[in-house]
This record gives C-alpha cells, structure tokens and sequence, in this order.
C-alpha cells in the first residue's frame, strides 16, 4: 500500500471523468476480457481515526480474478459534500467528484475471504500530516471511489459514500438532532374474489405479504403502513402451514407499525368521488376496519391516507368528510404537481368548503434510487442514507419542534420492491449517529409552519365508464336481492364482487369478470321463477278462490309478488308475498269476489319483492263466473212467497165475503 500524492489524485480523476461509467461497467473501449467490481460490504459511519473496512468483488468475464492476477486498486477520498444537489450530479451526472487523498492498492496483498473477495481495511486520520491514513476531519458524506487498473489501464470504476462523524459533534449531539426517518409501506395485490365469491390467495398476494414479513421481521422496526384487508382474509382462509405461520408473523410484526384504515381492497378517492360512490367507499372503508380489527387484533387508524394515485379537490373532501386528517402522496400520487414536495415538510392543502387537509410527500429521489436495479441493494441503501445525511445538514431546525425533524421515505408506490435494500436500509439508519427511525411512527398531528398546496381541480374520470354500468346494475343487484331468504349468501357476494370491480388494483379484465358474474348469477335466478303457461277457472259462488301454480326450478327457496288484476273481479288483496321451495311447484290460493256472472280475463304477474320489478310476462287467464245459479233459487222462493201472500189475501177476501152475505138481513 502507498499513498497518492494530491497531484496524482488529480490526474486520475481527470483520467476518470472520461471514462467514467454507471456503477461496475467498464469503458467501450475495453478488451473482450470484461473486469467488473463491486462492494458487497462496507463500513458506512466513519467515527475519527477509525479504520473503514470494504469486502470487494473483482470479477473478471463474471468470474473472481485468480490470485496470480496483478491488479491494482485505486482508492480516492473525495471532498465533502455540502447539498443533495451536489449529491445527485455525482450519482446521476457523473460528475467526478473533486478529490482530497488517495491510496494505490495491489490486489496480490490484499486478502481475500473464502468466496475470492478483497477484504480492504482503510485507516483513517484526521490530521493532515499523517501519511498512514485518509484524511477525515469535518463531520459529513465523503465520495469514495475504487477503480481497478490492469496494465496500467481503467477497467472498472465503482462509487460509495461514507459518513464521517467527528468526536466533537457527537460529544454535544442530542435525540433531538437526529432526522427522523419515517418509513411508508402498501402491501396490495388484485383481489383475492374469485368471480364465483370465493377467496383464493394468489401467488401475486402472498409474494407482497412474504415481502413484508421478510423485510422487518427481526429489526424491531415500523413504520406508517396500509395492508389491504382483503390479502388478510385470504391469508387467513388459506389451508396451508406456510399461510398460518405467515399470519402469525404479521400479527407479531404489527405491534410496532401505525396501521392506516383502508378498504378491504384500495381504491383511488378521487376517481370514486367523482363517480359519485362515496357511500360505497364509507361502507367499504367501514369493513377494511372491522376486518383487520378481527383478524390482527389490531384497530387502524383514520387519521393518515396513503395515496398512490393523484389527489383531487373532491377526494380530498371525501378523505376528509370520513374522518382523515393527513393524506400522504407517494411520488407516484405527486405527478400533478410541477414540482415534488418536499418529504420533510408539512403542507396545508385548502378545500372548497373552506376546510383543510395536512399534506405530506415521501420523497421521489429516494423512490427511484431504492427502485434502480442496476445498483445492487448495498449499493442503493448507502445512497439513500448517504443523501439523507446530507438533507439533514440542509434542514434548518432552529425554526422547527422536535417531532417535525423527519423524513417519508417509500418506493413510487409505497410497495416494497426488494426486501434486502430495505434491511440494509435498516440497518444503516439504526446504526447512524444523525439519523434515527421513530419508535411509533406518525405524523406531526398540527404543523406548525405549513406551506399552502393547491390540489388538482381537474377530475379523475377513470371510474366513468364503471359508474354507469353501476348505475344499472346496482337497483336490479337490489332488487333481486329481495327475493332471497336472509341467510343466502349471493347478496354478499354480489355486494362484494360489485366493490371489488371498482379496486384499483383489480385489472380490466378481473372487473369485467365480477360484473358478468353478478349479471349472469342475477338473471339465473329471476329466470328460475314462473307462472304457467295458460290456465282456465270456473267460479262457482259469489266468493271463491282461483289456485294458481308458481313454480321455482332453482337450489334454493326464492320470495316473489305475485300481483294479480280483473275488470270484472274483486280481490280483497292486490297482491301477495309468497315464498318459494327450492325446486317445487307451489300452488298459491287467491281469493277472489265474483260482481257477475260470464267469461272473464284475470291477469298475474310475478314481481321481486322489493322495487316490484317484473320477474315474468303477464299471465291472462279465464274465469267462468256462474253465480247465476245461486241467484234463481232466490227468486223462486221470491214468488212462492209472493203467491202465497196473494193466495191468503185472496182466502181472506172470500171468507169476508161469505161471511158478510151471511149476516146480512133478508
């Protein structure tokens, strides 16, 4: 090992900055023998006069350089770095950054550890004078960049951070310096609802859980986090030993996490407000609650919304009216703003009814870097910590209280994408002098210095076309629903299937498969009713009855009105609710009031339950009415007592008569 000299750092970083490539490439210009290097461990938090240690890969065509290799290894300790600004045009502009010492390594005394991996120890000064160490003496991030030399010639080149904490700051750091680190977690899928109403646990859904459990478990660390209730379910339902241990793991996981209500599957707000469901979204977000209460034995809380989608005026309102008093925008929910926020700022978002909603934004920077897979996961989580750092020295806190020092940090949609970036992540912030997860992550409950946001006025149409078909199938689903006895369970299914085609996480095709599978399941049942075909009927006295048959050809008892009407006929009811056996004929007893006699149309008709909408085409039947038949004995027993009565007047005459010529003088 020897020393660069400040001149030659120089000169190999001018070198540098022509050939220098993303991350573990090699110029265009290399031979068909392809060197690459990367670090797989490394010493991130650098105290004063401490000795940093990297374990690097040197590879070449993918394959560790044999021993006999002579390789040099350049390291060069670059200059502080003072703004994130700075911090993102050495990772993304490739802006070679300005050098402040340096040391040449060959690979033949460095030792390897049994996977042919150079295990580099680096020592560290913090005088200028000494020649046995890098000099570190200001407390901040430092470049440090190794580049391998073969024949004298660049063939890889790879860029790390280190943060370097001097005894004298940390002799007066206090809790309240740390930056808070407040992680942002989803855990969603498409709905586990199959279109029959079944639950099935996708592989999709239990690969999210998987990640989740993966990530934290074992750090005894949380974060603000929105698991969909319906996964929960599923996981729950699922036979298998795995499913029941991986619900065991998340219930034990959950202690420590702010759980987020939310519906059992997500929705976009803005797009449901506009479409006018807002009762839908109220009830749905009412059973994520009870569900995940139930099953996690934990109750979630309304006071934060994590948003992946834009956020409108309306949303917004909606979020607000149920109960929300802080909505969080992933960087994915901030591309309508023409500028990200800032995600150690509270915002105040005004609403058109005068109220007002606290907006936060987890950081799109951090997003992209834990998302870009050609880093590998060491890679990505020393950048983000690396530039944290950084955006903690930018932050003023004399005008800020101790809780509001903090950072949200997720991916583009608060999934997480790769698991061991997060527990790298973990565990460089936990071991960090400056930076600190919170050990119940919330929000500031009142910002003190908000900045106004505009929301977006624009409306989210993207539920439109759902609507409308909503706006049609929702009074037939209704309806329908009446002709069921209480314990069927098509109305939770179509209820759920119905909820669950407006999940923005449920695909086109899934939606279209719900609706069709209410719409088919509907029309099976008021399908399975009927009158008969044709029918005639003889009444015989003046009050009767007409026995008509109904028939039910489906699995399971139905209830129908039957409805029935007559010109000429009285009915001391219009109608009646009759309930149906499954697969039977039921014949139905109508009373019936004949005013007179001859032929007449009688019409039936079946109705559901509720909302009479017609189940069958109008039955005209005949009805005979011979109430004649009684009405002549009336008036023959009429004229035999008019008979009589005239035959005893006339009786009565003659023998006053007879009597009078009797008596009467001669």
């Amino acid at each position: 090992m020897h020393r660069l000299r400040p001149l030659v750092v120089s000169c190999v970083l001018m070198c540098l900055g022509a050939l220098m490539l993303p991350q573990g490439t090699y110029a265009a210009s290399a031979p068909v023998t392809q060197i690459s290097i990367g670090l797989t461990q490394q010493s991130f938090t650098v105290l004063d006069n401490a000795t940093m240690r990297f374990v690097i890969a040197i590879a070449e065509n993918g394959q560790p350089i044999t021993p006999q290799d002579n390789v040099d290894l350049d390291v060069v300790l670059s200059k502080r770095i003072a703004t994130r600004e700075a911090f993102r045009e050495i990772t993304e502009g490739n802006v070679v950054p300005e050098p402040l010492d340096g040391v040449r390594l060959n690979t033949l005394s460095i030792t390897r550890n049994s996977a042919g991996r150079f295990i580099v120890e680096l020592p560290t000064t913090t005088k200028t004078s000494a020649t046995a160490g890098l000099y570190l003496n200001q407390s901040g991030v430092y470049p440090l960049t190794f580049t391998v030399y073969a024949s004298n010639e660049v063939r890889a080149t790879t860029t790390t951070f280190i943060h370097h904490f001097s005894t004298s700051d940390a002799n007066v750091l206090t809790p309240q310096d740390r930056l808070g680190v407040l992680p942002v977690v989803t855990v969603s899928a498409p709905p586990s609802a199959t279109p029959t109403g079944s639950t099935i646990l996708s592989t999709e859904a239990r690969t999210v859980l998987k990640k989740f459990s993966d990530a934290f478990s074992g750090i005894g660390q949380g974060s603000l986090l929105v698991l969909q209730p319906d996964l929960l379910q599923a996981l729950a339902l699922s036979e298998t030993t795995e499913d029941k241990l991986l619900l065991d793991d998340i219930r034990d996981l959950l202690e420590i996490h702010t759980l987020s209500a939310t519906t059992p599957v997500p929705y976009n707000p803005s797009a449901i407000a506009q479409s006018g469901l807002q009762e839908l979204f109220a009830r749905q977000l009412t059973a994520g609650e009870d569900a995940t209460t139930a099953l996690m034995q934990k109750s979630p809380s309304r006071d934060a919304a994590v948003l992946i989608d834009p956020l409108t005026a309306a949303g917004a309102t909606l979020l607000r009216d149920l109960g929300t008093r802080q909505v969080i925008l992933t960087p994915s929910a901030q591309k309508s703003f023409d500028a990200p926020l800032d995600s150690a700022v509270a915002y105040l978002a005004k609403l058109p009814d005068g109220g007002s909603l606290s907006i936060y934004g987890t950081d799109p920077q951090y997003a992209r870097v834990m998302e870009n897979d050609s880093l590998t996961p060491l890679e990505r989580a020393t950048r983000i910590s690396a530039e944290l750092i950084v955006q903690r020295e930018e932050l003023s806190f004399a005008t800020q209280q101790a809780q509001q020092r903090q950072v949200l940090l997720s991916s583009s949609t608060g999934e997480i994408m790769n698991v061991a970036v997060m527990r790298q992540l973990f565990r460089i912030i936990n071991s960090s002098p400056v930076l600190a997860f919170n050990s119940q992550p919330t929000l500031p409950s009142a910002p003190a210095s908000s900045q106004p946001i505009t929301l977006r006025q624009g409306e989210d149409t993207s539920l439109d076309g759902l609507k409308a078909t909503f706006d049609k199938l929702l009074p037939r689903i209704t309806n329908t629903s009446s002709m069921l006895l209480p314990t069927d369970p098509r109305i939770g299914i179509w209820n759920t299937l119905t909820a669950y085609s407006a999940a923005r996480t449920a695909t086109p095709a899934q939606s279209a498969a719900y609706i069709d599978a209410i719409s088919s399941s509907i029309s099976d049942l008021r399908a399975a009713v009927s009158l008969p075909k044709s029918a005639n009927f003889t009444l015989s006295g003046h009050n009767s009855e007409i026995q008509l048959q109904v028939k039910n050809s489906s699995a399971s008892a139905l209830k129908v009105l039957l409805r029935y009407r007559s010109a000429k006929l009285t009915f001391p009811q219009n109608s009646q609710v009759i309930e149906l056996p499954a697969n039977s004929s039921t014949n139905v007893a109508v009373k019936v009031v004949a005013r007179s006699n001859g032929r007449f149309p009688v019409y039936f008709q079946l109705f559901t339950p509720r909302g009479n909408n017609p189940l069958t085409e109008e039955l005209k039947v005949t009805a005979r009415v011979s109430a004649l038949a009684g009405l002549g004995l009336v008036v023959s027993a009429t004229a035999i007592i008019v008979l009589l009565t005239w035959w005893a007047h006339n009786w009565r005459s003659r023998r006053r008569r007879t009597l009078s010529a009797l008596v009467a003088p001669e």
